[in-house]
């Protein structure tokens, strides 16, 4: 839960600059706390943390490592480099970056790599690594091997880049290129992962490809594409199928939801900058990539957007004729076809910005104006319903409106939503 409320802090300091103090008492708190090899761990894999999340909660640019393997490393670092080691980093209180970190860190990464090369060509050794780190360990340990190694050397280069990127400039491109040149054919590997942490400091991630084009001194993804800058290429579409993953299924809570909305806005941002930043041809490697996964998500969000009807239809309680033709109020429907329906209208709602842009803009347009239409027309005749009943009639009308209203307020319409209650509150003091 700390965790969890120290992470929560770090967000809200990134949409606003005033919340920075209470993260940082927040994460002082939580260090205080922290065991202190905890403490220790964390400082020695500081190069990392911009690297390292749940892959459930954030994109893959920056869940490269778990936080859970990182913990399986520093164990193996604990068996292999002994107490010694161990001892030291607990008790250095010097800066993250000291001269003193970084060597130890490039100790650690070359017992690493080490270990992995005589572990390569044997068979046995590969699966004993295969149950130690789980599939793909072997390689995600080399990555760290590689970060832990030029650590010093790619702090350096990042030195003229803020914490969050906001416009990669011209000149930050200039700073950039000149950073992943300086590694050269010696440690190309390093420089790659230098583009990879800029890539995840960007606040617009497309805009990784400005520095792609200067680097590449190409302007298209014909010849870029099958080059070591790929890898940089590759990972902004995985950060954009990670948020198209979020359409497979309609959202059922207003939490999944929003997660939705803003899926949806970092998506558009994605893959609409990429053809904006960058010349994705259409038979190139990542134009075939891009129009698949347009087609694909805008395939998805039709059906989001067909689900919506049925969903009101199952939770808004619209009065039906009774005996003798009379209008009469109907029981209202569970909550979490309620809620359903609610989720379904904020998506709708949030959805308006970008509908656009992800080629969904018609079916979402009269998914919209029908959503609005039933609610227009359900809250009329309740309304009608709570002037003209009394008791348990009147009671039951007075709820429908109540749900009326809710789902108003999903679909983003406070002043109908606000207005239907006042109307409400009229009729029955009437």
């Amino acid at each position: 839960m700390r965790e969890k409320l120290v992470a929560a802090a770090a967000a809200a300091a990134q949409a606003d600059a005033r919340q920075q103090g209470l993260h940082d008492i927040l994460a002082g708190l939580e260090a205080g706390l922290a065991p202190a090899d905890q403490v220790a761990r964390s400082r020695f894999f500081e190069p990392l943390a911009i690297l390292t999340g749940d892959p459930a909660q954030v994109p893959p640019s920056r869940a490269y490592f778990t936080p859970h393997f990182l913990d399986r490393i520093w164990s193996w670092f604990e068996d292999q480099l002994g107490e010694e080691f161990i001892a030291w980093a607990i008790a250095d209180d010097n800066l993250a970056w000291h001269d003193s970190w970084t060597q130890r860190r490039k100790q650690a990464a070359q017992a690493l790599s080490d270990f992995l090369d005589v572990s390569a060509n044997d068979r046995k050794a590969e699966a004993r690594l295969a149950a130690l780190w789980g599939a793909g360990g072997a390689e995600r340990a080399r990555d760290i091997a590689t970060l832990l190694r030029s650590s010093g050397e790619i702090t350096a280069a990042l030195k003229p880049f803020p914490d969050e990127i906001r416009d990669l400039t011209p000149e930050l491109c200039t700073e950039l290129r000149d950073g992943y040149e300086r590694f050269g054919d010696d440690a190309p590997d390093a420089g790659l992962w230098l583009l990879l942490i800029i890539l995840a400091r960007l606040k617009k991630t497309a805009q990784i490809f400005r520095a792609i084009e200067k680097i590449g001194r190409r302007g298209d993804d014909l010849l870029v594409s099958k080059t070591d800058l790929a890898t940089v290429g590759d990972a902004v579409f995985k950060d954009a199928e990670h948020f198209a993953a979020l359409f497979k299924h309609a959202p059922d809570t207003l939490d999944d939801a929003r997660v939705a909305v803003d899926g949806l806005a970092n998506y558009v941002s994605i893959t609409v900058g990429m053809t904006r930043e960058f010349g994705i041809r259409k038979d190139g490697r990542w134009g075939k990539q891009l129009f698949g996964l347009r087609s694909q998500v805008s395939s998805d969000l039709e059906k989001i957007f067909a689900s919506v009807p049925k969903a009101l239809g199952k939770a808004v309680p619209e009065p039906r004729k009774g005996k003798g033709g009379i209008m009469t109020p109907v029981e209202i429907a569970p909550e979490t076809v309620i809620e359903q329906a609610e989720a379904r209208l904020h998506f709708v709602a949030g959805a308006h910005e970008w509908a656009s842009q992800a080629a969904v803009a018609s079916i979402h347009k009269k998914t919209e104006e029908a959503a609005t239409t039933l609610l227009d027309d359900c809250s009329s005749a309740l309304i009608n319903l709570v002037q003209h009943s009394e008791g348990e009639e009147q009671a039951l009308a007075s709820q429908g409106l109540d749900v009326v209203a809710r789902l108003f307020e999903a679909a983003g319409q406070d002043e109908n939503a606000s207005l239907i209650r006042r109307r409400s509150a009229a009729a029955l003091a009437a």
